[in-house]
């Protein structure tokens, strides 16, 4: 028989395949990413960081965590929390009545998202070559054509990353974290004190902090790239390889504000969150089959009156 381990949305059971790197819950839909120990390599940058404090303070789970260092508290109280979930809600036209009601939800909590948040020095050594568009003769009879005429450049991008936040959850989907994600502001976040808690649901991080290390490297790596092609100029830009060296890596784990409430739909619960900073609401908007049916023969109805009297 297969392990299980607990879904981190909802509980239930999940059966784990051997070799398997995605998990998902049967009940909810909710994926857990993660990877097997033995194929794990480790980044050298990430084995020389110190290890961090650990502390028990997640209501999923008993285990001591990376303690957080900072939190942004909430600004959006729990009732004005559900005035914009039913506002959302009623102007998501031919959504299934569950939507119209998710302010009443049970599941409708307070909670804080993990969040890992890292900064570095980066310096990138590039090579790459310089596109100039020209136009030019096509044969003797022929017209002109467009050509490019390449240039080699290389050189050094120095550049500091201060907060580059990674979500450490997957109880919301990859565009609703985005989505939130432009909301935050890192400097409105306090040192951590576990009384800040009291009240609200604190889920663990599903996304190891050398997980989330890999991602943020992703997006240093972009915004270097950004920077690069921009010096090299040009119409078009080829870059043939970027190296790059990280110096004072460090991280921290963030706790960020959010409401979250929970509908059923086509027998997967659904999730949509409050901004608990700005009041944003986020989540997928559903469709319902039969208001979509309804709305279907009303109009089929309605363009056949007009047709018949246009006649």
């Amino acid at each position: 028989m297969l392990p299980s381990c607990p879904c981190t949305s909802c509980g239930t059971p999940m059966r784990v395949a051997p070799g398997a790197t995605v998990l998902c819950c049967d009940h909810c839909g909710t994926e857990q990413h993660g990877r097997p120990a033995a194929r794990r390599i480790q980044d050298p940058d990430w084995t020389a960081l110190a290890p961090k404090a650990m502390l028990r303070y997640a209501d999923d789970t008993p285990a001591p965590l990376v303690a957080p260092e900072a939190l942004a508290p909430f600004q959006v109280g729990r009732d004005e929390a559900r005035r914009l979930l039913r506002r959302w809600a009623r102007r998501q036209w031919l959504a299934p009545a569950a939507l119209r009601r998710i302010d009443e939800s049970a599941s409708f909590r307070g909670a804080f998202l993990p969040h890992w948040v890292w900064r570095a020095r980066t310096r990138s050594r590039y090579r790459a070559a310089r596109g100039e568009r020209y136009w030019k003769q096509a044969g003797a009879e022929g017209g002109r054509v467009r050509a490019v005429r390449w240039s080699a450049a290389s050189g050094t991008v120095e550049r500091g990353f201060d907060a580059v936040a990674v979500p450490g959850s997957v109880r919301l989907d990859g565009r609703a974290l985005a989505d939130l994600m432009r909301d935050w502001r890192l400097g409105d976040a306090v040192p951590f004190a576990p009384e800040q808690l009291e009240g609200y649901w604190v889920q663990r991080y599903d996304l190891e902090p050398e997980v989330g290390l890999e991602l943020a490297k992703a997006r240093m790596a972009a915004a270097v790239e950004a920077e690069v092609r921009a010096r090299v100029g040009g119409d078009e830009q080829h870059v043939a390889g970027i190296d790059t060296a990280y110096a004072d890596l460090a991280y921290r784990l963030v706790l960020l504000p959010v409401w979250l409430a929970s509908y059923p739909h086509r027998g997967r619960a659904r999730m949509v969150a409050v901004h608990g900073r700005t009041g944003r609401v986020v989540g997928e908007r559903p469709w319902s089959a039969a208001k979509l049916a309804a709305a279907f023969t009303i109009a089929a109805a309605v363009a056949g009156v007009v047709l018949y009297f246009s006649a």
